[in-house]
């Protein structure tokens, strides 16, 4: 069977460093990137076995510059993206009153402007079978206080997914969004308050099902995958 070609951002940690993994492990050719050097590094070490078959690059999604050269590198080596998953995220915590505008624009720009361009960019090699994963949230359905900015990406980023499904149907290309309830992953070690993630999710079972909804063949597209801890919301 002829490998895929798979590209995902923010690969180097949570439920997106599970899914490379598993793309992997399937003989599938992944892309990734991260503005961290020393988490690309990491990645690369711990994957090492999959040396041929994993390509990283420094940058940083909200970054115009940045995705118009990694999308041009991908495009110089590749003909065709069959999955395209848009996993970065970032969130600060802050009630509407208090929060400052640079974190604004920086959720806006990593959560929801940062997936329009990366799309964008890739459009041309996503094509008839390719799929699209939109990283959504629990947050996507739901607001909470002190969550207004990353609510506001995430609700947004639930109308663009919309959007863009009707705009490529016709092109035989699957849009697919996941609005994951809380996942014990990276994120909430920068947020601030107490976070009991006993009852959260774990990423690598996250990952796992989302990994079989998009990869398994069927006649039907799973629009939507709304994850969630048996305990309800945390």
């Amino acid at each position: 069977m002829k490998s895929k070609v798979v590209v995902i951002s923010g690969g180097t940690s949570g439920i997106g460093k599970r899914l490379v993994s598993m793309f992997l492990n399937a003989g599938d050719k992944v892309v990734t990137f991260s503005r961290k050097k020393s988490n690309i590094n990491l990645l690369k070490n711990e994957l090492s076995e999959y040396k041929d078959s994993l390509i990283c690059y420094q940058g940083d999604v909200s970054s115009i510059k940045d995705i118009n050269l990694i999308s041009k590198e991908i495009s110089k080596k590749f003909k065709k993206v069959d999955f395209l998953i848009n996993n970065s995220g970032t969130n600060v915590l802050s009630p509407i009153k208090k929060i400052k505008i640079k974190d604004w624009q920086r959720i806006i720009d990593v959560n929801l402007t940062g997936v329009f361009y990366l799309t964008q960019t890739m459009l041309p090699l996503l094509r008839n079978k390719s799929v699209i994963l939109n990283m959504g949230s629990l947050a996507s359905r739901n607001g909470f206080p002190n969550w207004g900015a990353y609510c506001a990406s995430k609700f947004g980023l639930k109308g663009f997914t919309e959007a863009l499904r009707e705009e490529v149907r016709p092109k035989g290309i699957r849009v697919v969004h996941a609005e994951i309830g809380a996942t014990d992953t990276s994120i909430w070690d920068n947020l601030d308050g107490k976070w009991d993630r006993s009852g959260m999710m774990q990423d690598t079972e996250v990952a796992n099902i989302l990994f079989n909804s998009i990869t398994e063949a069927r006649s039907v597209n799973v629009d939507e995958i709304f994850l969630m801890p048996p305990n309800g919301v945390l």
